[in-house]
């Protein structure tokens, strides 16, 4: 019953995805984008299961949602200065240590949706993030609780 919950609501938001970037939204359409969405919630399902991902728990997700547009936005002047100036750019690779409760996937979903880190790898509620600078972003506090 999970797993047909998860299938479901991987074929509703590709479906939704599809239907939002088709010029033209026809029956042909919706019928061959929900059996593409179809293929991709199986291939979601899949993926997640061999894994072992779980979400995690939602300790901190209301500050990390608080923090993520503030950082978007940082972090796309960051990188701004980062291209214009070559002589700005500094970071590399640096182990953030989530604060208990935090899901990890969820986490490093978020901090690499944003132009200045990237998570490469999740282990035991530690995340190697590849960062654009060296000072921690409001996300990555949210997450860790730095500064609380």
């Amino acid at each position: 019953m999970r797993t047909m919950l998860e299938l479901l609501l991987w074929w509703g938001v590709l479906l939704l995805l599809n239907i939002v970037f088709i010029s033209s939204v026809s029956p042909l359409e919706v019928a061959v984008g929900g059996g593409v969405a179809l293929l991709g919630a199986l291939g979601a399902v899949a993926v997640r299961r061999a894994s072992g991902a779980a979400p995690g728990g939602p300790a901190r997700l209301a500050r990390a949602l608080w923090a993520f547009p503030w950082t978007l936005l940082a972090d796309t002047g960051r990188l701004a200065l980062a291209v214009l100036s070559p002589g700005h750019r500094r970071g590399g690779f640096r182990t953030v240590r989530l604060a208990p409760g935090t899901g990890a996937a969820w986490g490093a979903a978020l901090l690499s949706s944003t132009p200045g880190a990237y998570t490469v790898e999740s282990r035991d509620g530690e995340l190697t993030v590849h960062a654009l600078g060296d000072e921690l972003s409001a996300l990555e506090r949210a997450l860790t609780g730095a500064g609380e």
